[in-house]
């Protein structure tokens, strides 16, 4: 199965809650059937839109620049759930990253990806195992993200994110 990167569109309202309760955060977030129309994931294809984005292979200490934010930012609202925390992003946050995010054009996006580099940082999950042919994979799952924080700041809206 492997580890995918989901996001969640909320309200700012519901996070409020959700950090004033934070011990009904597991049972509100993942049995809550109204979020399921309001989550987004970009499969496993985060480690390698990260790097893209950032020039970083190393998970143990990520960037905390803008554009990696939009992958590993937000504050940890909940305990592990097994591949890190719950983590939140406001919705000034949203439109901070989203900005960023439009920056990047598809053809600079597209640029960064190099077989011999990606394969030698092990970005997951393909490990040393990518190929030209897989660039498209991170392209579409970028320009799904980029669209996700896009909806996300036009609705004035917070974000969850995790990775499961």
């Amino acid at each position: 199965m492997g580890m995918g990167a989901c996001y969640i569109r909320i309200s700012t309202d519901f996070l409020s809650y959700l950090k004033s309760h934070p011990e009904e955060i597991e049972d509100i977030v993942f049995e809550n059937e109204e979020l399921e129309d309001r989550e987004f994931d970009i499969d496993k294809a985060w480690h390698g839109i990260y790097y893209l984005l950032t020039g970083i292979a190393d998970l143990e200490h990520p960037i905390e620049s803008t554009l990696g934010l939009a992958i590993f930012g937000g504050t940890e609202i909940s305990e592990d759930l097994g591949y890190g925390p719950l983590r939140y992003l406001e919705s000034e946050e949203v439109k901070e990253i989203t900005t960023a995010l439009e920056s990047v054009s598809i053809r600079d996006f597209a640029s960064r990806y190099n077989v011999k580099d990606i394969n030698k940082y092990d970005i997951y999950p393909l490990d040393a195992q990518w190929a030209e042919e897989d660039k498209e994979y991170l392209i579409e799952n970028f320009e799904s993200l980029v669209e996700f924080y896009r909806i996300t700041a036009k609705q004035e809206e917070a974000m969850l994110l995790f990775i499961s």
